[in-house]
């Protein structure tokens, strides 16, 4: 044997407290004969008796004593080690950490927290509010809510919503100059952004390509502020500085108008994590809950009010 394993000191010290391999064996909930052939690989392995053995039991020979104080001090070095280990790991697997737009994060997930806290006070969420793809290794998030593109391939989940993306303005603006009736009148109205500022618009679907086209047009005439982060164009477009591309049940929760209602673009709405994340039973308990509340929401972030859906006809 070239290397001792740790289990075997782990197993020494335990016979030379007890001073006996039987008792050491029945603590141990392994048989005296095993017990026996791990002390002696052991010896071997220190190339020294340890032990003793007498009908009473074993005492330790001066190899023994000087490894029993070795030992020891391993065993004491070890468990404060899983000490500190547990309370570390206690201490992230209470955590939860959770990426999503700022939109997402103002407008619904924080309205969620206070929920999600009554039914479970251990739960400590860390927020990262960005519309930038965070990584979910390099940044140990534990979840993270996509919109556009899911990005990342060794990430798993599932698509949980759709969010329209429409054009929107204040009172303020629309009370300044009429609002475009057409996407061509875009470009006669001061723009806020561009559709640059927005890294999800890989996969829209080909027949609403053209809203894109035309704020993107429209933008290169006459765009008025680019700010950053893009949760800023809700305030820019709330000054009245002009017509914004936003997420529309955001919007309307603002207060904003939208202007071309019919004209939008899709946005799917991912609910994304690592395969890891499951390991821990709070991260669990989150991803249950985040699901439950996408599934219930899913009429709101489709930018349809309460007050706005059809009314049930009586029979």
């Amino acid at each position: 044997m070239t290397e001792a394993n740790w289990d075997l000191f782990r197993l020494f010290s335990v016979v030379a407290r007890t001073g006996s391999v039987n008792r050491a064996a029945h603590e141990l909930g392994m048989s005296q004969p095993t017990l026996s052939r791990r002390l002696k690989e052991l010896e071997r392995y220190v190339a020294a008796p340890l032990f003793f053995r007498a009908p009473s039991g074993v005492k330790l020979t001066q190899e023994g004593e000087d490894l029993q104080r070795s030992a020891g001090d391993m065993m004491l070095a070890f468990e404060s080690f899983q000490r500190d280990l547990r309370s570390r790991v206690g201490q992230r697997s209470s955590v939860v950490r959770i990426s999503a737009t700022e939109g997402m994060t103002k407008h619904w997930l924080l309205p969620r927290v206070k929920e999600l806290r009554r039914r479970n006070s251990r739960i400590y969420l860390e927020i990262i509010s960005t519309v930038s793809q965070q990584s979910v290794a390099t940044s140990d998030l534990d979840y993270v809510i996509r919109m556009g593109d899911p990005g990342e391939n060794d990430l798993i989940g599932k698509r949980v919503a759709d969010v329209p993306m429409g054009i929107f303005a204040s009172e303020q603006y629309l009370a300044g100059r009429p609002a475009p009736r057409s996407l061509p009148e875009l470009k006669d109205h001061d723009i806020i952004g561009h559709t640059a500022d927005f890294v999800s618009f890989r996969n829209v679907r080909p027949n609403q390509r053209h809203l894109l086209e035309y704020f993107s047009e429209a933008a290169g005439i006459r765009s008025v502020v680019r700010v950053n982060p893009v949760a800023n164009h809700f305030a820019a477009a709330g000054c009245g500085l002009g017509l914004a591309l936003l997420a529309v049940p955001f919007a309307q929760a603002e207060g904003l108008v939208q202007v071309l209602p019919q004209e939008t673009v899709t946005m799917n709405v991912w609910l994304l994590r690592r395969r890891e994340s499951d390991l821990r039973s709070l991260t669990r308990e989150v991803r249950r809950f985040l699901e439950a509340e996408f599934a219930t929401s899913r009429e709101w972030l489709a930018g349809t009010p309460r007050s706005a859906r059809p009314a049930k006809r009586k029979a």
